[in-house]
């Protein structure tokens, strides 16, 4: 993959394509794990756990204390999160996001050879919604030079049947934002420590690719761990680093994962006065599914 994301239309862009753990991605927070038919436990995020191998064995003790803070997860309902993704070829992704059950937003700054952009996302059940500056709307929805001029700043709304839909929608509410940002094998239980004052239980192992319908296959090889309050079984931090193969090219990537506000209200409304994707007349490039998650790989 080039190191600079391209603007033209009609070219789907490496920053929109990642925008969610796709840069480990971009872009994108529930801790979706489930037991899959070889007795693995996949998770998203964690800290980096250097001894940890692909073929090293499940941890009963990494295990429970997954299965559990999935349990305070799906308890709690909702929850904020600040995410950060560093990428060797395409930048840095900030995300500040509300996670809920059926609505969610997402506040993202990008950094990358193209410059500085910063958007929005707001989902409210299947509906999805942009706000962006004029690069934002170029790398994200994929649009003309003219179209992103005339439109900065303003709402646009997206269908299932718009070209970008699957990777705006992509990560926004409580189950997508986990499964879309963090998975990795629960190999080892690392013990309790004490952290910013809050005692936690930390668990790692080997990151695991995603494979995101409609985008390519990108291999990852690298470590993650996950910690999780003691007194609550929440997560408090993911974290995750190493290379990601990306048409044929090696990325060096790292992304961490912050956790707060269990249980708040979340209810967003669409934002009034949203213009259509499709009044553009562009089919804005991009994955055409549902949604960049709805793999039933895991789920809650």
């Amino acid at each position: 993959m080039a190191a600079s994301a391209s603007l033209d239309a009609g070219q789907p862009s490496t920053t929109r394509r990642r925008r969610h753990r796709i840069t480990f991605i971009v872009v994108g927070v529930v801790l979706v794990a489930g037991l899959l038919a070889g007795g693995g436990v996949w998770l998203f995020g964690g800290s980096s756990s250097p001894s940890s191998s692909p073929s090293a064995p499940i941890s009963s003790a990494a295990r429970t204390v997954l299965e559990r803070a999935l349990a305070s997860v799906r308890a709690a309902g909702s929850f904020h999160y600040v995410s950060t993704s560093i990428n060797s070829a395409t930048g840095t992704f900030i995300t500040l996001g509300d996670a809920g059950q059926s609505s969610g937003k997402q506040d993202i700054t990008t950094t990358s050879p193209n410059g500085t952009a910063r958007f929005t996302v707001i989902v409210v059940g299947t509906a999805c919604y942009f706000q962006g500056d004029y690069l934002a709307m170029q790398e994200n929805l994929n649009v003309s030079a003219a179209v992103a001029q005339a439109h900065a700043e303003q709402w646009i709304s997206l269908s299932p049947s718009d070209g970008p839909y699957a990777s705006v929608y992509a990560a926004v509410d409580t189950h997508d934002a986990l499964y879309d940002n963090i998975a990795f094998k629960p190999q080892r239980d690392m013990g309790t420590s004490t952290i910013s004052g809050r005692r936690v239980r930390t668990i790692g192992g080997t990151a695991k690719p995603l494979n995101i319908p409609g985008e390519p296959s990108m291999p990852i090889k690298g470590t993650a761990t996950l910690e999780v309050s003691v007194t609550t079984h929440l997560p408090v931090r993911y974290s995750e680093s190493g290379t990601m193969r990306v048409n044929g090219e090696s990325e060096r990537m790292s992304f961490t994962m912050t956790f707060s506000d269990f249980g708040e209200e979340v209810s967003e409304s669409p934002p009034p006065g949203a213009i259509p994707f499709s009044s553009f007349g562009t089919g804005g490039g991009g994955s055409t599914s549902p949604s960049l998650v709805t793999s039933p790989r895991l789920s809650l």
